[in-house]
């Protein structure tokens, strides 16, 4: 794969972008006062958790813009995910507790898991399950009575990401140096890896279950075709890979992943018999630094991506390759992330902005 083009040489005043003010216009703004790790809303749509990098969780009621804050992890927070249901948010810290918050009740259960690096939490398919990552091992806990159902430690370095199948409920992917694994509950090993012995920093499945896909210490992404068991490396690119996000909507070909690596946004389309392999990609050129966070609403064509030029920009990858200014800001951006109905888009910054857009229901007609 040749090398991407950089277009640091442009001028920022000859790169063009149109306002996409009247369709997303800004509804309001939150400050966490700390680096915005992550954003997820609630899978009904009602709740926006933020995560700030020390301090407390906090969560926002979209319809009546009340802020619960949730308690803080000593040493810093480390990951938050939702149950597929809505009802609760798990939240997992540096001090190693997990705790499982119920929403609206406000009720929290808290398992203490050894202390150590934490990276990520994430809930199986149907919420029965929750995957707990400290150090070099990935605790597998019983959501109803936070057992410790697996413990698998024999990872060679930090477990740096995880993710569960999409519709499998017992299997999931683990990455850290080494590459990627993929496990089934119950077993001691893992039945599949992706490694060429290079590290591999993040970890997506893509909605149909097809593809694992992960970025790496060096400027590439390896995928893996589960069907075919068929290892795909693509190198070339500028920078590490920070963001993925799949496609599964808007348009008749799916899914398709975009991932970001240097200014440049690259979309690879990933079905068919041979997925990107000999495909050529979507490049999409606007911001002026490294993109830092991409998202697609769940069945709609628009990405939302933001980068450390501070832009948040969007756009519609299979019929235009100019985006549309969302916002602007002072700091690099951390998070976008569009809610289930793709009515609202929310974004972080580095220095702990929150800001939701809502779309203008006049602008699409």
């Amino acid at each position: 794969m040749p090398r991407l083009t950089d277009p640091d040489a442009l001028e920022e005043e000859e790169i063009e972008i149109r306002s996409a003010a009247d369709l997303l216009p800004l509804a309001w703004t939150a400050d966490l006062a700390e680096y915005a790790l992550d954003l997820r809303w609630s899978p009904d749509g009602t709740h926006l958790a933020a995560l700030p990098s020390t301090g407390k969780p906090q969560l926002f009621d979209l319809a009546e813009g009340k802020i619960i804050d949730l308690p803080f992890h000593r040493g810093g927070n480390g990951s938050l995910a939702w149950h597929p249901r809505g009802h609760t948010l798990a939240t997992f810290g540096q001090d190693g507790m997990l705790r499982l918050h119920e929403i609206p009740s406000g009720n929290t259960r808290a398992l203490q898991l050894p202390r150590g690096w934490t990276e990520r939490c994430a809930w199986n398919a149907d919420g029965s399950l929750i995957a707990a990552a400290v150090g070099k091992a990935v605790h597998v806990i019983d959501a109803t009575t936070l057992e410790t159902l697996q413990l698998i430690d024999d990872h060679r370095s930090t477990v740096t990401d995880l993710i569960w199948h999409p519709v499998v409920l017992g299997q999931f992917a683990t990455a850290s140096d080494g590459g990627a694994r993929l496990w089934r509950l119950g077993e001691s090993k893992p039945h599949a890896r992706i490694d060429d012995g290079v590290a591999a920093v993040l970890v997506t499945w893509s909605p149909d279950g097809r593809w694992v896909v992960t970025s790496d210490q060096t400027p590439s992404v390896h995928l893996f075709d589960t069907k075919k068991r068929d290892p795909l490396h693509i190198q070339g690119f500028e920078t590490k890979i920070k963001a993925f996000a799949w496609q599964t909507g808007g348009t008749p070909d799916l899914p398709w992943l975009a991932l970001s690596g240097s200014p440049v946004i690259t979309v690879w389309p990933c079905y068919g018999k041979n997925g990107p392999r000999g495909a050529k990609p979507h490049q999409l050129y606007g911001h002026l630094k490294e993109v830092t966070a991409l998202d697609f609403p769940k069945d709609g064509p628009y990405l939302a991506s933001g980068a450390r030029d501070g832009f948040v920009l969007l756009w519609l990858p299979h019929h235009s390759d100019g985006p549309a200014l969302i916002a602007r800001e002072d700091q690099e951006i951390t998070a976008v992330r569009w809610s289930p109905d793709g009515l609202h888009l929310a974004y972080g910054t580095a220095s702990g902005k929150i800001a939701i857009h809502s779309l203008n229901p006049e602008a699409t007609r």
